[in-house]
């Protein structure tokens, strides 16, 4: 029995081994065919859109939508935090240009707090106004879904394109934008994209105790794949919070 059982023994060990090994290289290889469906998918619906759209850095279309997954740090530690949702829900004409009312619905409700139906605020949400051209995208921020733009001066250039790496420009705001990257590759759970990457620098004297700065990822005929929050602690600065692209539809035509 002393000689028996450890020969048993290793035999288990090997027939498990054997077992675990094609089955982590299957699991493996379902993951990057499942990623290459899901990119073919969307290359497919983007070269569906017309040419005006792929090209844009934030394409816009009544009824479109875009869903993110919402996480923050916390000492380091990445925290579901909930998710993140862009609709496009209007469209109004100035000077002969589409423009698009988005509405951004900020979802943290906790579990529990789904689980008893709490509803959302009027907090959890925010609105603005944009249109893209060959020179960019336009963006005009609002209190309201009532409140609309005069005309095509109350919308400032946020995100130029074509843009090129380095370039810096300032806004009425104050805030300081610099393309940092414009061939970044990011990975999201929706597929691969290449980005221009946008990063935003706020006023500090104005943040106070809080100084943050925004990176936008943005994909031409995608919109805005990845989305990063910094804070600065003791003059350095670290990741806070990031929304990932987790869905999106982007309609033709603005009759669909």
């Amino acid at each position: 029995m002393k000689i028996i059982v450890p020969h048993i023994f290793i035999l288990i060990i090997a027939l498990l081994l054997s077992a675990c090994g094609p089955q982590a290289s299957d699991s493996s290889q379902e993951e990057t065919t499942a990623s290459s469906k899901t990119d073919a998918k969307n290359a497919e619906a983007q070269s569906a859109l017309p040419a005006a759209l792929k090209d844009a850095i934030q394409p816009r279309t009544l009824g479109s939508r875009w869903d993110y997954a919402s996480f923050f740090y916390i000492d380091g530690k990445r925290e579901t935090g909930g998710t993140t949702t862009e609709d496009v829900i209007e469209v109004i004409n100035i000077e002969g240009t589409p423009c698009y009312l988005i509405r951004l619905t900020m979802d943290y409700r906790g579990f529990a707090e789904r689980l008893l139906g709490a509803k959302l605020t009027e907090d959890d949400y925010s609105y603005y106004w944009e249109y893209f051209n060959d020179d960019g995208s336009y963006n005009y921020s609002v209190d309201s879904a009532t409140e609309k733009p005069k005309s095509l001066k109350d919308f400032e250039l946020t995100l130029p394109y074509p843009a090129k790496k380095g370039y810096s420009y300032e806004i009425s705001g104050g805030e300081t934008w610099t393309v940092i990257s414009v061939d970044e590759t990011v990975k999201v759970p929706v597929g691969e994209f290449k980005c221009v990457v946008y990063q935003i620098t706020y006023n500090e004297e104005e943040q106070g105790d809080h100084v943050s700065r925004d990176r936008y990822y943005m994909s031409p005929g995608v919109g805005l794949v990845q989305w990063e929050s910094d804070v600065k602690e003791d003059g350095k600065w670290i990741l806070d919070a990031v929304d990932d692209l987790t869905r999106y539809e982007i309609k033709p035509t603005d009759s669909q």
